[in-house]
């Protein structure tokens, strides 16, 4: 039977396409694991297994995108999700505080108040996660260690602490803060390095957290944005690349990804329609002047928006579904203006053994 030379020519050109839009080393086998570290904002679960305390994020509407409350601080789906299907993962990762979780695949540390500086009893540090994983490293063999993926967003609550705290600080007294956080950021990295067996870390920097909904509304900053809050960020950001840069010189296996999750939050605040938003400065869930608090809570009447892609915000610090599905998109395939010095896709493409140094 004949068969038309367009019809061959159009099934090669799409199959080619579907294969080029494959992950990069799906074709080769499994996806690599994922672990990922930080606050709420990677949180899928860990703080409702941690602490037996109210947990909202376990409450509708968070979840309502999905039909779903899982203790995810969205009303969907979080960037750690999204990464893990773009890497080739049909599950999401789950809690590693969950006993009946299935961690062959990775598993998540991150956890709803997480710090980098110090610790509290209802949540557990950046160091205490990392030693979580160290503690459970045997679980994984050295090679899925190394050619894994460590997803890390950490620090927002070292900055809006700080300010509560000391509202009237200095910028001798902020920068001192900054450089302690990253100080001890960098020997956490360090751990995660040498005693854990991590080679490949993606690290999204921290977003513009004085023009959180709920800091504007706390702090009464009316349309501006807090600038001590940014002030200490924007200082965290650009030191944070040269930590980074830094700990590629002694360990020569230490590649990374840097993520300019700041620089994207702020266009969508400063350009909402085109982003597809109609607003960027208030949450979707919540009660106040920014509809900033008690999303979650029974005992807080809280709006509700009727359309959350329309919002930037969720609540009053956490992003909506599609802003998240958006920044994981952006970290995954992004050009080097938004993540660098490679995005997560190269970083998942090239066996750790098989990529030069000089290349990171």
């Amino acid at each position: 039977m004949a068969i038309n030379r367009n019809s061959i020519f159009f099934i090669g050109l799409l199959a080619s396409f579907t294969l080029s839009s494959l992950p990069a080393n799906v074709s080769a086998g499994e996806p690599p694991l994922l672990f990922t570290f930080g606050d709420s904002s990677y949180d899928v679960g860990n703080t409702k297994l941690f602490s037996s305390a109210f947990d909202p994020a376990t409450m509708w509407p968070y979840g309502d995108s999905v039909d779903d409350p899982t203790g995810r601080w969205s009303d969907g789906h979080i960037v750690p999700d999204f990464v893990g299907r773009l890497i080739g993962h049909r599950e999401p990762i789950p809690p590693v505080l969950d006993p009946t979780a299935d961690l062959s695949h990775g598993a998540s540390f991150a956890i709803a108040g997480a710090v980098v500086l110090g610790s509290q009893s209802d949540t557990m540090s950046l160091g205490q996660q990392i030693s979580k994983f160290i503690e459970l490293r045997k679980k994984w063999t050295d090679k899925e260690r190394a050619e894994a993926i460590y997803l890390i967003y950490i620090g927002a609550d070292d900055y809006l602490n700080f300010a509560k705290a000391h509202p009237n600080a200095n910028l001798v007294e902020q920068i001192a803060h900054v450089a302690n956080v990253l100080q001890r950021l960098s020997r956490d990295l360090m751990s995660l390095y040498r005693s854990g067996g991590a080679r490949k870390f993606a690290v999204q920097n921290l977003a513009p957290l004085g023009c959180l909904p709920i800091v504007r509304q706390e702090f009464k900053t009316g349309e501006s944005c807090m600038e001590m809050v940014n002030f200490m960020v924007t200082t965290h950001n650009e030191r944070l690349r040269r930590v980074l840069v830094a700990l590629t010189v002694p360990y020569r296996g230490f590649r990374y990804s840097l993520f300019d999750f700041n620089r994207e939050i702020l266009q969508r605040i400063n350009e909402p329609s085109r982003h597809g938003y109609t607003d960027t400065t208030t949450s979707c869930c919540g009660t106040g002047s920014r509809n900033a608090f008690g999303c979650g809570y029974s005992n807080v009447h809280s709006k509700l928006c009727s359309y959350q892609k329309s919002f930037l915000f969720f609540d009053g610090r956490h992003n909506t579904e599609k802003t998240d599905e958006d920044i994981a998109n952006l970290f995954y395939s992004g050009d080097k203006h938004v993540v660098s010095p490679v995005n997560i896709r190269d970083l998942v493409g090239k066996s750790v053994t098989n990529l030069a140094a000089q290349e990171i």
